[in-house]
């Protein structure tokens, strides 16, 4: 669940920290100002349920054209084939402080697609991306299998009457940390410095149920999550972990959307060395709105709260409240959007990670076949708690671009550059990373 909180269909972000209220004060404002564009939502079209004439006749035109992206048929089955060459440049693999290393990284991919229309209305959607990571000059991070990238699922979409049914398994299997995610972010990010392998088994099996009552949609999902990590010195992130969401939301008209979220977890680890086992929870209101064409806001808060079991109820309980706020807008020229957000998400050192985060990102289609991006990522962070007394205050700062090329039917090629800079309170934790990432992309 998508940051340490591996996403559901249904998004949450979790808690954080006391002392963000430049972030708790925009998604305030964020809130605020939705009032102002949302004077005429009393006249907005009513919205028509999911269960409705149109919009069944909707869901069938959209299985069918889902099932037109894969070409490849073998009776009932459609059948989709991609694969790529990744070439990357680094100039800290490592993450290490002192004593930097680049290297150069080779990663061959092959992406595999199936779908089968079991009905009108019901799919079968298998993904399977595979790929190699090859290094230039520190052979002792080669991968020792075929990885199994983030974004492999299994999922069948159910339609029964008003409910919407989608048992799903995500899996992922990966060995090093070329390519990490972002403190608050929709990737799982890892707070580690001078780290080398890091095999990790990482999967979810679980159920989202979404029901349709017209001016009211409640949805509901649980996910069992196995996370398993096959190198020695991280086996203590080994854990079982169960999640559970819920929301019930109510349109007000067609554009604005209000109601209240949750979630809860409980995590055993099957060794308690520096994390334990524990539970938490978080609730609150939300609000998802359409302002104006092409803008949209979603944003809510709440209260949160963890309990530990012995061994780390002392340093790791906590009650505090979380807010999170996103506005994006969509043009015909760009597309950009601006995020916030207060945040408890799981540990990778100490028990626990609260974060305080801006994003903003931009994409644009201007130019024929050709697509820019930009993005740019402030984070504050504390990580603490648990028998290891590690306790380390972060700030992690990131900025990039990007550019694909679409130059044939089948080809693409894309180019990218990152750069991450990690400015801690702890000694030798401290980093700046450049990554350069070139990929030529071939899909049927």
């Amino acid at each position: 669940m998508p940051c340490k909180w591996h996403a559901m269909e249904t998004h949450f972000l979790q808690v954080g920290r006391a002392g963000a209220r430049s972030v708790s004060k925009l998604a305030m404002f964020l809130l605020g100002c939705s009032g102002l564009f949302l004077a005429d939502g009393g006249n907005a079209q009513e919205r028509e349920s999911s269960a409705g004439e149109k919009a069944a006749q909707a869901l069938k035109e959209s299985a069918q054209a889902e099932a037109g992206q894969y070409n490849i048929h073998y009776g009932p089955l459609g059948f989709q084939v991609g694969a790529g060459l990744r070439l990357g440049y680094t100039d800290n693999v490592f993450y290490s402080e002192v004593n930097r290393m680049d290297d150069f990284l080779i990663r061959p991919e092959v992406d595999l697609g199936a779908f089968m229309q079991v009905s009108e209305l019901n799919t079968l959607k298998l993904s399977i991306k595979l790929a190699y990571e090859y290094y230039l000059r520190n052979h002792v991070l080669n991968s020792d299998a075929p990885l199994v990238n983030p974004g492999s699922e299994l999922a069948f979409n159910l339609f029964v009457g008003d409910f919407h049914i989608r048992p799903h398994e995500r899996f992922s299997y990966q060995e090093s940390l070329f390519f990490n995610g972002v403190v608050g972010g929709d990737g799982t990010f890892f707070n580690f410095n001078n780290v080398g392998t890091f095999a990790r088994l990482d999967n979810h099996a679980g159920l989202d149920v979404t029901w349709d009552l017209d001016k009211v949609m409640l949805t509901t999902g649980y996910d069992h999550e196995n996370f398993n990590s096959p190198t020695t010195s991280f086996e203590y992130l080994d854990r079982a972990s169960e999640w559970f969401t819920a929301s019930a939301g109510y349109f007000l008209g067609d554009h604005v959307e209000t109601g209240m979220e949750g979630q809860a977890s409980w995590h055993h680890y099957e060794q308690e060395t520096v994390l334990n086992d524990h539970w938490r929870g978080q609730g609150g209101p939300f609000m998802e709105a359409t302002l104006l064409e092409g803008v949209k806001l979603r944003a809510g808060g709440g209260y949160d709260v963890a309990r530990y079991d012995a061994a780390g109820r002392s340093t790791s309980d906590y009650n505090s409240w979380h807010a999170y706020g996103r506005i994006s807008e969509r043009t015909r020229l760009f597309s950009h959007s601006v995020e916030a957000g207060r945040e408890n998400v799981l540990g990778d050192n100490a028990n626990n990670m609260r974060s305080t985060y801006v994003r903003y990102r931009i994409s644009s289609p201007i130019i024929a076949h050709v697509d820019l991006g930009a993005n740019v990522s402030f984070n504050m962070a504390e990580e603490s708690g648990g028998p290891s007394g590690f306790d380390e205050n972060f700030t992690y700062y990131g900025a990039g671009f990007e550019a694909g090329y679409q130059f044939h039917k089948h080809w693409r090629a894309n180019l990218g550059y990152q750069f991450w800079y990690k400015d801690s309170d702890l000694g030798l934790r401290n980093f700046h990373r450049n990554q350069v990432t070139v990929e030529l992309v071939w899909s049927l």
